[in-house]
C-alpha cells in the first residue's frame, strides 16, 4: 500500500494537512509524526508541525518503519519526579525550574505532565490529572489528582481561593516597606504577553500579592509571597513594579542571574483534602536561590 499523501490545493500550514489526512487523529500524534521524520514535503523531511506550505506541493506520511529510528525510548529518558506527597487521591511533586507543566502546540515530549502520568501509572495504576500550572523557570509544589473528581474538587479551592500559595523570592535590592499588597490588574494580550493594568482602568484580570522581607543580604532581599490570584508572570510583575524585581527575570527584570535560573520557588501548598483534613506541603527553597541571596557584588 502506497503511503498516504496530498497535494495542496492553497497556503496552508503543514499540521492542518495532515489533519486532512488523518482527521481522526489528535494533534499531537500528528505533530509526533513530524518530530520522528515520518512526513515529507515534496522530498524533503518536514522539521516543524507548523511550518508554512504552498500550494501545489505535495506532503507525504511515511509509515513508522520508514521514519527515522529513535535513538532510544524518550518516554524511558524521562528523569523520575521528586513526590513531595502521594497518597490514593493526590499528589503534589517538586516541579524543576526551566521545566514545562504541559505541552505547547509544540507537543514537547518530556513536561512535568508527562513525567507525572508515568509515574502515577507505576506507582498505583493511575492517572495524573493536572490541576493548576506553574510557569515553566518557577520550581516547587506542584499539585495532580489521581481522578477528574478530586481535581475538579481542587479546581474549585484555587477558583475560590481557599487554597494557600507561598512562595519564596530572591528580588534584587530591598523594597521600600517591610511588606505590602499587590492589586494591579493584568491584561494578556492577544500573543500571549502579560502587562499590569493601569489604574483605574478594568481591562484584565484581578491579581493579588501579598509579600514580606524575610532577609536581607549583601545585595538582595529574600522576600515570602502568598499569592490570592494566579495570573501568569503574577509575581514577577508585581515585583518589578515595586522596581525589586525577580532576580533572573529577563522579561521583566535586569537579565540572568549568576545561577542561571529565575530564583521564584513556590514553597508550600495547604488544601482541604478530599478526606475532610486539611493538608500542607512544603518543598525547601533551593539552594540556588540561597547562594544568590548571599552573593556579593564586585
Amino acid at each position: 500500500m502506497p503511503d498516504p499523501s496530498v497535494e495542496t490545493t492553497e497556503d496552508t500550514i503543514l499540521l492542518e494537512v495532515l489533519a486532512s489526512l488523518h482527521p481522526t487523529a489528535k494533534r499531537n500524534t500528528l505533530r509526533r509524526m513530524v518530530d520522528h521524520g515520518r512526513v515529507r514535503v515534496g522530498q524533503e523531511r518536514a522539521t516543524r508541525a507548523n511550518a508554512k506550505i504552498s500550494a501545489g506541493v505535495k506532503v507525504t506520511i511515511l509509515s513508522t518503519a520508514d521514519g527515522d529510528t529513535p535513538k532510544r525510548n524518550q518516554k524511558l529518558e524521562m528523569p523520575e519526579p521528586s513526590i513531595l506527597f502521594s497518597d490514593t487521591e493526590i499528589i503534589v511533586a517538586d516541579k524543576p525550574a526551566g521545566l514545562l507543566a504541559v505541552a505547547t502546540d509544540r507537543g514537547e515530549f518530556d513536561t512535568m505532565f508527562d513525567r507525572m502520568a508515568k509515574w502515577a501509572w507505576e506507582n498505583g495504576k493511575t492517572r495524573a490529572y493536572l490541576v493548576h500550572r506553574l510557569d515553566r523557570e518557577t520550581s516547587g509544589c506542584m499539585i495532580f489528582s489521581r481522578s477528574a473528581e478530586t481535581r475538579d474538587f481542587l479546581q474549585s479551592q484555587f477558583k475560590l481561593r481557599t487554597i494557600e500559595r507561598i512562595y519564596h523570592a530572591v528580588i534584587h535590592g530591598k523594597p521600600a516597606n517591610e511588606s505590602g499588597t499587590e492589586t494591579t490588574r493584568i491584561q494578556e494580550t492577544k500573543d500571549k504577553r502579560v502587562r499590569l493594568v493601569s489604574p483605574g482602568r478594568r481591562a484584565g484580570k484581578e491579581a493579588i500579592t501579598h509579600w514580606s522581607l524575610e532577609k536581607e543580604g549583601p545585595v538582595h532581599s529574600l522576600v515570602r509571597i502568598k499569592i490570592d490570584t494566579g495570573r501568569r508572570a503574577q509575581i514577577r510583575l508585581h515585583m518589578a513594579a515595586l522596581t525589586t524585581p525577580v532576580v533572573g527575570d529577563t522579561r521583566h527584570g535586569f537579565g540572568k542571574a549568576s545561577v542561571n535560573r529565575l530564583c521564584l520557588h513556590a514553597s508550600s501548598l495547604e488544601f482541604d483534602h478530599p478526606n475532610g483534613a486539611r493538608q500542607a506541603v512544603e518543598s525547601p527553597i533551593p539552594k540556588q536561590l540561597l547562594s544568590e541571596l548571599n552573593r556579593r557584588l564586585g
